[in-house]
């Protein structure tokens, strides 16, 4: 499967979860899912019994295409998901969405990190990568400014509060922004 996965004789560190499948197309929509997620997710072709399961493993996928029937333990503390193609990308974005609110902070924090460092490799080529940090600042203002604003029903004063910076530092961000917008529209 072009070197995605692991031989089953020794299984590398699990980050948090097993993918059993010899279907490329599957695993490559499992990792599609999981893009912005804090997952490292191993696959691995053969299932050899529930032995081979590293006790750090927070959960295990099976595509019964693939690996057919598994026998499941009474005694696991892990989530298990089992099902063909669509069937499995589907339960394994439901488990996702559930998890989301009970750590949005960190669910943003994750995603920030892994698309940050996505950007940064695929600038890294580039013969001038140094502006990858005024992207960023310039992203994150476009964003937090407008929406602590609307947050504060338009008042600038509770805006600023809330992101924790002054007044005027909020008026010149904000100004900034208009003039970026209006000189991009022309």
């Amino acid at each position: 499967m072009n070197g995605i996965t692991q031989e089953c004789e020794t299984p590398p560190c699990i980050k948090e979860g097993i993918l059993f499948t010899r279907d490329a197309i599957l695993v490559e929509r499992i990792r599609r899912a999981v893009l912005h997620w804090p997952l490292e997710i191993e696959v691995r072709e053969c299932w050899t019994g529930w032995r081979d399961v590293p006790s750090g493993a927070r959960f295990i996928l099976f595509d019964r295409g693939s690996v057919g029937p598994v026998e499941l333990p009474d005694t696991s503390l892990r989530l298990i998901l089992s099902g063909s193609g669509d069937e499995l990308v589907t339960a394994l974005e439901s488990f996702l969405f559930l998890r989301e609110p009970f750590s949005v902070a960190m669910g943003i924090e994750h995603l920030l990190h892994a698309k940050c460092r996505q950007y940064l490799s695929a600038v890294s080529s580039l013969r001038d990568t140094g502006s990858a940090y005024a992207f960023f600042i310039s992203l994150l203002d476009r964003l937090l400014l407008p929406g602590a604003l609307d947050v504060a029903q338009g008042n600038q004063h509770r805006a600023s509060k809330i992101l924790g910076i002054s007044r005027t530092t909020f008026r010149n961000k904000m100004k900034m922004l208009e003039q970026g917008e209006s000189s991009a529209g022309d």
